[in-house]
């Protein structure tokens, strides 16, 4: 009987965290991002990420040590 239980609850916590991560993932009803997304470049310029035709390629550097 309680072998029954700890399946039922595993089965229960897996679909939880499914829905949970669904829900983290799923997008705006158009499809777009809700806010404008933009960063500063190494000209000091502000450079928008969102609405583009190409893909954009982001490196980021920390120092270490």
């Amino acid at each position: 009987m309680k072998n029954w239980i700890k399946r039922r609850s595993l089965l229960l916590l897996i679909v939880a965290a499914i829905a949970l991560m669904l829900q983290a993932c799923g997008t705006e009803e158009d499809g777009e991002p809700s806010g404008e997304l933009s960063l500063i470049n190494e000209d000091n310029q502000e450079v928008s990420l969102t609405n583009k035709d190409r893909a954009t390629v982001l490196f980021h550097f920390t120092e270490v040590g």
